[in-house]
């Protein structure tokens, strides 16, 4: 079988909305430095001009207090993985005009869910958006390129039925981690990298509405067009080893309970996944975009390159071995910091909010990131 997915056909599967939510609270390098107090082997300190030059991140949104070392309780006005999918779910159905009860697949990319069991973490977002208890309801647990399979659950829906409105929505709630029981083992983890998982991600989230309609022959080509992913599961780029049944979570290995993130083997990986996400994208433009474009490949044919939002170095890197116009790569990262699978959505949202991008253009995803080992993939559609 064709290991990428085909839209330009009958039905549409058109973007009808987009939204995204950030927490308020603004965190520094100087901030979180403070918190964590990473040295480099001969003891001094890691400066923030360390931590700009290294990943270009200048601050990032964090519902934690660091000088308090304390999380919020929900009751108290803390902010979890479920109130930043649901704020972000909410703006894409007011973007799209959609009301809760339409949806009829609700597709959640999280590797930080309230709950980890059972999918009991839809309960809450169930209750306060409102969705019909006959909704389909679909969760995973990837990190930064989830939406590649999160997109094609949804195609795989809509495609079979007409209509049928979806929604994917991915979030990031790495504050819900950051307690004062576990700090220590950021900090002191034997790795000496404990440090740089609270350091790069972030918390935010990003949603997309998606619904199947008939295709016009007389209306402008648009919706989404294709998506494709590969996974190698002798890479790791994340883990989190407590929890499951094979270590499952105890007072004696609190240690465990950390995300731990290979800082050096990401920034190896980056630029050659996404250039193999490019080389995807070119194999499959003729069958899978120019049916719908009617155009042959072309960088300038793209009106925004969304590549995932690990660091703003990697990301300038691959844009640049990949030949983009840095003005078509919009980079957030050094403001929001890494918020996993949501960063281009949440750039998405920015851009079409800001008038960047109008209906009718060409946009273009590239992923990569921890699932399954690891995980590269990219999707095209049109606005």
């Amino acid at each position: 079988m064709d290991a990428s997915m085909s839209l330009a056909s009958v039905p549409q599967v058109s973007v009808v909305g987009v939204g995204s939510y950030l927490p308020e609270h603004r965190v520094s390098n100087e901030e979180i430095l403070e918190y964590l107090r990473p040295a480099r082997p001969d003891g001094r300190l890691l400066e923030p001009e360390w931590v700009i030059r290294h990943l270009a991140i200048r601050e990032r949104r964090l519902d934690y207090e660091f000088g308090g070392r304390r999380k919020r309780t929900r009751a108290d006005g803390g902010i979890y993985d479920g109130d930043l999918a649901l704020r972000a779910v909410a703006s894409a159905l007011d973007d799209a005009g959609v009301d809760a009860t339409d949806v009829d697949l609700f597709v959640h990319v999280t590797s930080t869910p309230d709950t980890v069991t059972c999918q009991d973490h839809f309960r809450y977002l169930m209750n306060e958006l409102g969705l019909r208890r006959d909704v389909d309801l679909v969760h995973h647990n990837l990190g930064c390129a989830g939406l590649a399979p999160g997109f094609r659950t949804a195609a795989a829906s809509l495609v079979s039925a007409v209509p049928t409105t979806a929604v994917v929505v991915a979030s990031n709630c790495p504050s819900g981690y950051f307690g004062p029981e576990v700090h220590d083992y950021y900090y002191q983890h034997p790795s000496g990298m404990g440090w740089l998982a609270p350091m790069m991600f972030a918390d935010g989230a990003g949603a997309v509405v998606f619904r199947s309609i008939p295709r016009e022959p007389d209306c402008a080509p648009k919706g989404l067009l294709s998506v494709r992913y590969e996974t190698d599961p002798d890479v790791t780029l994340v883990t989190y080893p407590a929890g499951g049944c094979l270590n499952h979570t105890s007072e004696a290995n609190l240690a465990d309970n950390v995300f731990l993130m290979d800082g050096a083997k990401v920034a190896e990986v980056f630029v050659p996944l996404m250039m193999r996400n490019f080389e995807m994208l070119k194999e499959d433009w003729p069958t899978k975009v120019k049916p719908t474009t009617g155009t042959d490949f072309d960088i300038d044919s793209v009106s925004r390159w969304y590549l995932h939002q690990a660091n703003g170095v990697v990301v300038r890197q691959a844009a640049e071995m990949l030949g983009l116009p840095p003005e078509r790569v919009p980079i957030g990262v050094d403001r929001y910091g890494n918020t996993s699978a949501s960063s281009t959505l949440i750039l998405l949202d920015e851009d079409r909010r800001a008038g960047r991008v109008h209906e009718g253009d060409l946009i273009a995803f590239l992923w990569i990131g921890a699932g399954n080992g690891a995980m590269n993939g990219y999707s095209t559609m049109v606005l």
